[in-house]
């Protein structure tokens, strides 16, 4: 065999072993990378919390997480996204309805003075502006304290008025219910508030800067004062039931000392809340004088009615 020959023969044997140790490392290479490419690990976690309804004004929140982690043998990258959606949900209202007979019946009391509001046929030759009660109860600070005064040119009875409404205060479809106290007449100078039966004109001096007009009774800090106009004609969704209206009135303003605010109807033929202003209209609702809904709130914990702004006259 020449040389050329034998040369030939040997650039074919080196020419095929580089092309088979390139196959083989070529090989080892792609496996090496699809094995790394096995080790990625990518995991996706989801946590929310619900939105829960409550009777109440009441705020939830919706949050939704969601983490991609993605791992190889040099390096991790976390991803994080959450999203936060707010509800506010508006409270229920309890609407009561009541009978025609459960609505008479909701005008006897004990002291049985309310049909004729302790009117007088004669008024006293009196010299004074004001007349007191002289049955009086000592202060007790276990016991709500009021006291009373009367324009001495009304034709009412003072002695009268004051037991008439610790009557209807301590009933026990009244506020008695909601204070878990007792209300008792005292001297003026230990009361804690103070009725004052007015005429219409000395009801616009002690209401000012309140606007009643003539017409309307007001509680003003302290004092409630009972326009002598209304206790006696009463109001126009009342027609002739002035029983009504007088526990409607009285225990109305009791409220206000109390902290309830004015209201408005449920809902038509619903009893009407003591704290809807019913001197200027019931809105649809039955004329009623006991604090039946502020009861019901007290003791079984519910929102019983949205309250609505609160306006300068009262009653």
């Amino acid at each position: 065999m020449n040389s050329n020959l034998r040369l030939v023969l040997l650039l074919t044997i080196l020419i095929s072993i580089s092309a088979f140790s390139y196959f083989i490392f070529f090989r080892d290479t792609v496996s090496e990378q699809v094995g790394i490419e096995n080790e990625i690990q990518t995991s996706t976690t989801i946590s929310s919390t619900s939105t829960t309804l409550k009777p109440e004004n009441t705020t939830s929140t919706t949050s939704t997480t969601t983490t991609t982690t993605t791992s190889t043998s040099t390096s991790t990258t976390t991803t994080t996204t959450t999203t936060t959606t707010t509800t506010t949900v508006p409270p229920n209202q309890t609407v009561i309805y009541a009978t025609a007979q459960e609505i008479n019946n909701s005008k006897k009391i004990a002291y049985d003075y309310l049909k004729g509001g302790c009117k007088e046929d004669l008024i006293g030759d009196n010299q004074e502006e004001w007349v007191l009660p002289y049955e009086l109860f000592i202060f007790n600070e276990e016991k709500i304290n009021f006291s009373l005064k009367l324009d001495s040119s009304l034709g009412l009875n003072v002695e009268c008025l004051g037991k008439l409404i610790t009557s209807i205060l301590n009933d026990s479809r009244g506020w008695i219910k909601v204070t878990d106290k007792e209300f008792q007449l005292v001297d003026n100078s230990e009361s804690e508030f103070e009725f004052i039966f007015a005429s219409p004109e000395k009801t616009d001096e002690l209401c000012f800067p309140l606007e009643t007009n003539g017409i309307y009774s007001c509680r003003n800090e302290q004092q409630i004062v009972i326009n002598y106009f209304r206790w006696i004609n009463g109001a126009i969704d009342f027609g002739s039931d002035m029983e009504t209206y007088r526990l409607y009135l009285i225990n109305h303003e009791v409220g206000h000392i109390l902290g309830w605010g004015h209201v408005g109807c449920p809902k038509e033929d619903a009893l009407a809340p003591v704290m809807m202003q019913q001197s200027k209209s019931t809105m649809g609702c039955v004329p009623y004088g006991w604090p039946i809904y502020e009861i019901i709130e007290k003791e079984f914990g519910i929102d019983t009615y949205s309250l609505l702004p609160e306006s300068e006259e009262d009653s």
